[in-house]
Parts: structure tokens; C-alpha cells; sequence
């Protein structure tokens, strides 16, 4: 007898092209109605930095160098040593904010806010409790509690925390000195706190500032790989982390002679400092872009000392030694000062000539844009007053003259001597 033949499973009737995308329209539906779809294209939000260097560092995510700021619903890294500016940048971030008419919720585990009062008040921050609530939780376990609750019913836009090497485990304050604490357990509760925070930043439209500190690390030998030094909370918080941006202090120093109130000694007080930023990571925009900042001593960033250090790199201010001198080729403002914090304190009485040197260095458009706008006045062949003056106006921001007063090319001038040398014979 023939081997019984073996009954096979049947084929699975073939769906037409209507059938699976109506099955994928109702899959995205329920997606949609559980909450959990995405917008890729929706425009990220930005809160400022306070300083316009900061926010060309860190970009809008055009990678043309526009400014952006502290992007919403993303964790940024401030890291550095100490006394380079860390808490004064979160500070500026907690201002522009309030500026925008948002709230801040400050989580303050070091609990040294306080003693910086006046500063704060130099700022210009609201410290009423409806507009900036400065909470002072014991443990990491408290504050994240805190966090969260805010996030449903306070509604900042911004969380500032500061500082993740002192969000200590509750257990920590628990155990006695003698008993010894388990390996990488604050690293491991940074890392849950920020897995469990990140899902909810998003959804809130909030931008969470983690204020960092730098530790030396142990290494048995000076062979031993890596670096020397590390960041605290571990691993988890770079990769959580949008924005990383690294502080340094570079030594320099602006000083004035001025008398000692204490003393009555003529000595020289300093009044500001040069720190280095690096955008060490960036998810947003161009990584690895640096700059100077200025932060003066019990007044914060100093956006003017910036603008005049890049007026002097783009050759608009002229700078031969100590001396600083600026002619407007359009009008009669002028001024040749000696030292950059005279400079400052200048155009900081007169702010007319802040508002005419700034256009030579800050365009307020974008650079491509311009371009497109150049190309189109520069075609036609009759132009209105209004698009003369705009035509005027971008070529003076491209170092070029007016309208009418172009510059002479070699050759043609070499054909006008020569036509001056044939009418004189």
C-alpha cells in the first residue's frame, strides 16, 4: 500500500492591500489613544541660557550655528571644576525662564543656595514660591519624589539639580560610620532615578539641569587606562544626557586698580572671570564647539566683555596693546579707551553705541537667508528707498560699502588713468 500522504497545514488566505492598511490605520489608533505616539518632526522647545556664546555652542538644531538654549523635555550635564561658574549658568537658565513666564523648581542637595541670597537677588530671580520653589530634600529618594509630584502639579518648565554628587541614598544617612556601604549604589540610584525621569520629561515639556562635579580617579598605578578624572552618578548619566556641557576655569582674570575698603591699600581687585566652555555632547546640534564666557564677580554672565572680545576677533573694534578704538563709518559716534573693562563700562552708559556696533557682529537674521535677500536686491535694476536702505544695510554686515560707493576694481581704474593720459594729450 502507497504511504499515507501527510495533511499539511493550510495557507493562510492572502490579505489584500485595503485589509493591511486598515489593520495598520487601527494598530497607529490605539497607539494614539493609549498615549504613546511619537512626533518626530514636532520643533523643540528652548529655554536661554543667558548667555549668547552658551547659546551658539549648543544651536537650535540647524547646524548653522543659530542660537538655541537649554532644549525641553531632554536632560543637559553641567559639569566642571569648582568655582568655574557651574551654579551661576543654572541660575541664568532659572532667570530666562522666569523671564518667559515659566516656573523653576530648584533642588537644592547641597543646600548652599541660601547662602548666596544677594547674588541671586543681583540676578534678577523671583524667589517667591509660585515662580521659583527652592526645595532642600535630604536624599536622592526624597527628591525624586518631589521631582515627580512637581512635574503633575507644580508645572515648572525647568528643574534645576543641584548638585547629583550630593544626592545621597537614604540607606547612606541610615548605616553607622563603621558599616560599609555598598559599591556603585549611588551610581545605580542616579541611573533608576534617570531612566525613571526621562519618560516623564517629554511628556511635560520640561527641561531637566543637572549641576555635576568632577572627581580624581583612583587608579592603582599610573598605567592604568582612563581618565583621571570622572564625573559622579556614574555612566548612566552620560548616555541619559542630551547636552553635556563642560565648565573650565582658565586663570584670567579682569582686574582694576582700585583702594581697599579694608585696608586702604591701593591693590588691584579682580572683577571678572574668563571661563572655557565645551560642548562635550551634543544630540541637537554640532558637537564639540567651544567659547569663552565672561561671569563677573556678584553680577553673573557678562554678555557685553563677550561681544567686544568678538568685535575685536571680526576686526570691528581695532585693538593695538591696551587700547581699543572704534569709528562708525556712518555716523560720528567714536570712542579710543584703554583697558577692556573700560570698554565695557562704556558701552554700557551708552548703550546707542552697544545698538550700532552689535548689527556688525550679530546678525539678526540668518546668514543664508541674507545671502537670498543680497542675491535678489542686488538684480534688480531699480530699487525702492525702502529696499536701498535694506540693500545698505547687509552690505555694511558684510563689510561692504553702500549703494553708489563701490570700490573701484584695479583694471577699471588702470583704464581710467589711461583714458585721463590720452584726454590730457
Amino acid at each position: 500500500m502507497p504511504p499515507a500522504k501527510k495533511k499539511g497545514k493550510k495557507a493562510a488566505p492572502k490579505k489584500d492591500k485595503s485589509t493591511i492598511d486598515k489593520e495598520a490605520a487601527n494598530f497607529i489608533a490605539s497607539i494614539r489613544k493609549a498615549g504613546q505616539l511619537g512626533d518626530v518632526t514636532k520643533e523643540l522647545e528652548f529655554v536661554s541660557t543667558g548667555s549668547w556664546v552658551l547659546n551658539r555652542l549648543i544651536g537650535d538644531g540647524s547646524h548653522q550655528d543659530k542660537p538655541g538654549g537649554v532644549p525641553k523635555g531632554y536632560v543637559t550635564e553641567i559639569f566642571g571644576d569648582e568655582g568655574c561658574g557651574k551654579t551661576t549658568v543654572a541660575l541664568h537658565i532659572a532667570k530666562q525662564a522666569q523671564l518667559a513666564g515659566e516656573k523653576v523648581l530648584y533642588a537644592d542637595f547641597e543646600k548652599a543656595l541660601r547662602a548666596q541670597r544677594q547674588y541671586v537677588k543681583n540676578l534678577g530671580i523671583d524667589t517667591s514660591p509660585e515662580k521659583f520653589l527652592h526645595v532642600e530634600p535630604d536624599s536622592l529618594e526624597d527628591g525624586a519624589k518631589i521631582i515627580g509630584h512637581s512635574l503633575s502639579h507644580y508645572k515648572p518648565s525647568v528643574i534645576i539639580v543641584d548638585s547629583v554628587a550630593a544626592m545621597l541614598p537614604k540607606s547612606t544617612f541610615e548605616k553607622d560610620a563603621d558599616e560599609t556601604t555598598q559599591i556603585g549604589l549611588h551610581a545605580k540610584l542616579v541611573g533608576t532615578f534617570l531612566n525613571w525621569i526621562c519618560k516623564r520629561l517629554t511628556k511635560a515639556n520640561c527641561a531637566l539641569v543637572l549641576v555635576n562635579q568632577l572627581r580624581s580617579n583612583i587608579k592603582t598605578s599610573q598605567y592604568d587606562p582612563g581618565p583621571n578624572e570622572m564625573t559622579t552618578g556614574g555612566r548612566a548619566l552620560r548616555y541619559y544626557s542630551t547636552i553635556r556641557l563642560h565648565l573650565k576655569n582658565t586663570g584670567k582674570k579682569e582686574q582694576i586698580n582700585t583702594q581697599s575698603n579694608i585696608t586702604g591699600v591701593s591693590e588691584k581687585k579682580a572683577v571678572n572671570q574668563i571661563v572655557k566652555a565645551i560642548v562635550i555632547k551634543n544630540k541637537i546640534d554640532m558637537p564639540f564647539k567651544s567659547g569663552p564666557i565672561y561671569i563677573a564677580f556678584g553680577q553673573g554672565i557678562d554678555n557685553v566683555l563677550s561681544l567686544v572680545d568678538l568685535a575685536v576677533n571680526r576686526k570691528v573694534i581695532k585693538k593695538s596693546g591696551g587700547w581699543f578704538e572704534w569709528n562708525d563709518p556712518n555716523s560720528d559716534m567714536s570712542f579710543k579707551i584703554q583697558g577692556q573693562y573700560n570698554v565695557k563700562k562704556h558701552l554700557e552708559d551708552h548703550p546707542e553705541i552697544l545698538d550700532t556696533i552689535k548689527p556688525y557682529i550679530m546678525p539678526t537674521r540668518d546668514e543664508q537667508e541674507l545671502d537670498e535677500i543680497f542675491k535678489t536686491l542686488e538684480a534688480k535694476e531699480k530699487l525702492t528707498d525702502d529696499e536701498v536702505e535694506q540693500l545698505n544695510q547687509i552690505r555694511k554686515l558684510k563689510g561692504m560699502p553702500p549703494v553708489g560707493e563701490e570700490d573701484i576694481s584695479e583694471e577699471d581704474q588702470a583704464a581710467l588713468n589711461e583714458l585721463d593720459e590720452l584726454m590730457d594729450s
